[in-house]
């Protein structure tokens, strides 16, 4: 025996809060891409000095870390929950055979 020992409900707690986190992220992706602004908004100088399309492609880099950020809190909490049942379900069925061969 090794003497780690793992809290299996901290890191089921743990890997629920991470998927949620992706959720949230996932579901502000609308309202981020909805609070574009308009070229116009800008203004003249604005425009000509490139402002706008400046914008435009800051704005689609975040989008695209906010969604690929998502993703990945999604993914790693839906995996860190397989590994979790995994390894509590392990620990479940090692202890009734510990039991059996003490019997």
């Amino acid at each position: 025996m090794s003497g780690i020992r793992i809290d299996v409900e901290w890191l089921a707690t743990c890997a629920r809060e991470v998927r949620v986190a992706g959720e949230e992220i996932a579901a502000a992706q609308p309202a981020m891409a909805a609070a574009e602004l308009a070229p116009e908004a800008f203004g003249a100088l604005g425009r000509e000095a490139g402002a706008a399309e400046a914008y435009q492609r800051l704005c689609e880099l975040l989008l695209d870390q906010s969604r690929r950020a998502g993703e990945t809190l999604t993914r790693a909490g839906d995996e860190l929950g397989e590994v979790v049942d995994f390894h509590s379900g392990g620990d479940d069925d090692s202890a009734v055979e510990f039991r059996k061969q003490e019997a």
